[in-house]
């Protein structure tokens, strides 16, 4: 089978097209990386084709039998080249040498009718129109046909395996800087090129000192697009009222841009993604790290598919303006209003006493939230740098749920109400300095603030958790629970980078850290007969106030040897932990060295080995330490350890990237190692489906190792792409008193292969294996199968088709086998010129019902079952602008 697929390759190579390989050097025979290879046809209906020379000079383009070709070599400070490629030639190697233009300038504008793609030393540009064919309706559809490129179903994007961080428009921040509103709204035909620079840094004059991790994409406008308003309209209505309206408005002038996204929908669209809500309630400068939101937003962006009921509405605004020359001020608003209603069925088995619990939940969840972010920059001179950013955020989580628990002789039915009003407050100052060519200064000081008043009640005609909740009988039991959590940060930072010469440098780092939280917690039972059982005589309601003061200093040295950076650095902190809980104080003071080491080695613009090393040391947070009971749902309670310390860990990462245009080859590859060596884990003790857990810290290690990465390889007109996740996680849990190593391990194993020709209709085939096991108490293993497919193809002229299908199977060693499949089609006609386009689509085209999971945790195995929005029917009109 294998044999007869590569003969079909080469059937196919060797009938449709040539190849043509060689070198370009300089006069010297020195190869020049990364010089472009433009093949222009020289007749009609033949497209351009081209080629990114390698390290070694070396280059490969496939091009079109009896056709006639212009070949032109370009390189910064040389001299182009051109050859002329008959059709048919016998000529299947031609060497390029170019020669010096003799002129030695700092910048080069270089005009060629055509680059598809550009490579420099970080910054990758493509072309977009050399790898599309004009029928994309959004960025998405655009960037999954870029070498390199990948966009997942959320929206996240991926360039030669490295996630985008940063998305920009223009060199503007889009929308906070994520990725899906992006790529999912704006318009293909407003696209002119997309940019991808690692090591991202907004502050130009930092780029050469400061180490950033951030891969940014810019997106650059066509000329007719910056002067006016683009974007597009839709309206849909589809079977049982199923409705979508959706409109993404934007305006580009050289001073002034605004962007509108406005959604209202019940087909479970997703409008954007918990990581880019998690970027939308930042507020946090990127120079301090390690700050944890305390607001749970998460209902907010789960998969909306994965419900019998949704409602969406949502709204966005972002703008920028260029008040002077000197001042910049921009900014983003949105609002969203969401209401889901769920359906499980879960099975469990609790390992430790061998319990079988049955689950069956409906609920349903409305969340408001509301969210406003200004952003100031200024720039006094060329020389420093000013930022100051403010943002208010405010939520509010309505949630009931009716769920029936089934175990033994036990069966209870609860109701559970949850509130939870939630508001903060986040602001941060940025300055920046260029004091000497070698010599640069940034301080940084940010405050946060944040109120959450979660409640929660539970209400059932069975008393329930025996034993470790103090009910008094009654006919039905009614518990209220409140929480009010405040919290303060404020977090300065100096830092000088000193420039000693070219491969040498210094930085050093002064700082301080310092965060309150006021925790507050109360439940209690409201009898039948209007009087009240407060638990907190039994040992629950906690209060407690929390202060972690970080004091600490730090210096690194950067290094270059060759093709080698090193940065090797070591940090002394001074932490100062106090908490007061009922009139009782403790404090605990400690100064620890944490060192770290991060090392580059390229071999050469495509191909680079990176290594990352970081001892950190983590201390409790509020909830882990107040030291009284709290009731965490109907089967768990919860007791935190004032007596906790800090956890250890060691931290290491090995990275290896290369790009090969001339063999069609990308890999990408990842080790990660973390190794803790003081750990601060929850004991449990289980007593049928009840749990009792309480952290507590000890030297037991806990390591987790995982590999991975991926191989793409051109192979005529296809992309074959090979892909693997392999993890292993060892650690030691205590349920019931009884001390096991646990052992849990996964891997993916994929491969997918999809058409890579601008004129074929882009198909891709995917199928996963995945492997999951788990050992302790006693062992656990299920298998996974995971096939996707997907085709975007105009059938007809104006007429496109596009599905997708995944299929998944749950192979269980213990339980039957569960399966599903998910298959979405739609039908546009677009005419080239016409505003008017009209879109037929169905999602859940097989009217699957239900989907299944399997998962493991410490002390239980868990098989669930989610119902489904049904098949949906809807047409769809849309205008574009």
């Amino acid at each position: 089978m294998i044999k007869f697929l590569f003969f079909l390759f080469f059937l196919f190579n060797n009938a449709y097209s040539q190849t043509l390989t060689g070198k370009v050097t300089d006069s010297l025979d020195n190869p020049l990386e990364s010089a472009n290879v433009i093949a222009k046809p020289l007749q009609q209906n033949a497209s351009i084709k081209f080629a990114i020379a390698d390290n070694k000079g070396r280059y490969k383009l496939e091009l079109e039998k009896d056709v006639r070709y212009e070949i032109r070599v370009s390189y910064i400070g040389f001299v182009e080249e051109t050859f002329i490629y008959e059709p048919n030639s016998e000529i299947k190697t031609y060497d390029f040498k170019l020669k010096p233009t003799g002129i030695d300038l700092k910048e080069v504008i270089i005009n060629h009718k055509y680059e598809p793609i550009v490579i420099k030393k970080d910054t990758l540009v493509y072309d977009v129109k050399a790898f599309t064919t004009g029928n994309e309706r959004k960025l998405k559809d655009q960037l999954e046909k870029l070498p390199g490129v990948e966009v997942d179903k959320d929206g996240g994007v991926t360039v030669q395996g490295k996630r985008v961080t940063k998305f920009l428009v223009e060199n503007k921040s889009f929308f906070g800087g994520g990725t899906k509103l992006g790529v999912e709204n704006i318009p293909a035909d407003a696209v002119d090129k997309v940019e991808v620079i690692d090591n991202f840094n907004e502050v130009g004059f930092l780029k050469q000192v400061s180490d950033s991790e951030d891969l940014a994409m810019n997106i650059k406008l066509k000329e007719d697009k910056k002067k006016f308003v683009f974007g597009d309209v839709e309206a849909g209505a589809g079977n049982d009222s199923y409705h979508l309206l959706h409109a993404a408005l934007f305006y580009y002038s050289p001073k002034t841009n605004l962007s509108f996204i406005g959604d209202i929908n019940n087909i479970g669209k997703q409008t954007f993604t918990f990581q880019d809500l998690m970027r939308f309630q930042g507020g946090v400068s990127s120079f301090i790290s390690g700050r944890k939101s305390l607001t749970n937003l998460y209902s907010f962006t789960s998969e909306n598919k994965d419900v019998v009921e949704n409602k969406s509405q949502f709204a966005a605004l972002n703008f920028s303006h260029e008040l002077s020359t000197k001042l910049d001020v921009s900014g983003f608003a949105l609002f969203s209003k969401l209401f889901t209603a769920t359906q499980n069925e879960t099975a469990l088995e609790y390992l430790q006493t061998e319990t079988l619990e049955t689950r069956t939940q409906n609920g349903n969840n409305r969340s408001l939230l509301g969210l406003g972010n200004v952003k100031l920059d200024y720039t006094p001179n060329k020389d420093e740098k000013w930022y100051y950013n403010a943002q208010y955020q405010s939520s509010a989580n309505d949630a009931f749920s009716l769920l029936n628990s089934v175990s033994l002789n036990n069966q209870n039915t609860f109701e559970t109400l949850r509130e939870a009003d939630n508001s903060s407050v986040k602001q941060y100052t940025e300055w920046h300095k260029s004091i000497s060519k070698n010599h640069t200064t940034t301080l940084v000081v940010n405050h946060a603030y944040e109120n959450n008043v979660p409640q929660n009640q539970w209400l059932t005609n069975q008393p329930f958790l025996a034993g470790l909740i103090p009910l008094e009988e009654d006919e039905n039991y009614q518990i209220a629970q409140l929480k009010k959590v405040k919290s303060n940060s404020v977090d300065a930072l100096f830092k000088h980078y000193w420039i000693l010469n070219n491969f040498n440098h210094i930085y050093t780092n002064v700082g301080n850290n310092f965060g309150t939280t006021a925790l507050q917690t109360s439940e209690r039972q409201f009898l039948s007969n209007g009087t009240i059982n407060d638990f907190a005589e039994n040992g629950f309601g906690n209060d407690i106030d929390y202060r972690l003061n970080d004091a600490f200093v730090g210096i690194e040295y950067k290094f270059k040897i060759g093709k080698w950076t090193n940065k090797p650095g070591i940090y002394g902190h001074w932490y100062q932990l106090k908490t007061k809980q009922f009139e009782q104080d403790v404090m605990h003071s400690t100064f620890l060295l944490q060192p770290q080491f991060n090392s580059e080695y390229e071999f050469n613009q495509s191909e680079s080995l990176r290594f990352n090393y970081r001892l950190v040391n983590q201390f409790p947070e509020a909830s882990q330490l107040a030291e009284r009971f709290t009731l965490q749902s109907y089967n768990s309670v919860f007791r935190g350890n004032a007596l906790l310390n800090n956890e250890r860990y060691h931290s290491a990462m090995l990275n290896y990237s290369k790009m090969s245009m001339y063999r069609g080859l990308m890999v990408n590859a990842f080790a990660n190692w973390n190794k803790k060596v003081r750990t601060l884990r929850n004991t449990v003790e289980l007593d049928g489906i009840n749990q009792f857990t309480m952290p507590i810290l000890t030297d037991n290690p806990e390591t987790n190792f995982r590999v991975g990465g991926s191989v793409s390889k051109k192979i005529y007109r296809f992309n074959l792409r090979l892909n693997t996740s392999l993890s292993w996680f060892d650690y030691i849990q205590e349920v019931n008193g009884i001390e096991t190593a646990n052992s849990r391990n996964n891997q993916n194993i994929g491969v997918e292969l999809r058409t890579a020709h601008k004129s074929w209709p882009f198909v891709k085939v995917g199928f996963t294996k995945g492997f999951n096991t788990f050992s302790g108490i006693t062992s656990s293993k299920f298998e996974t199968n995971q096939f996707s497919a997907e085709i975007d193809h105009e059938i007809i002229k104006n007429i496109s088709f596009k599905a997708d299908y995944e299929a998944f199977t749950n192979l269980n060693f213990t339980n039957p086998n569960t399966f599903f499949e998910i298959a979405n089609a739609s039908v546009t006609y677009q005419k080239k010129n016409s505003p008017f386009g009209f879109e037929f689509m169905v999602s859940n085209l097989l009217n699957n019902q239900t989907i299944n999971q399997n998962s493991f945790s410490d002390f239980l195995i868990s098989e669930q079952t989610t119902f489904i929005l049904p098949r949906i029917f809807q047409f769809v009109v849309r205008y574009k602008l």
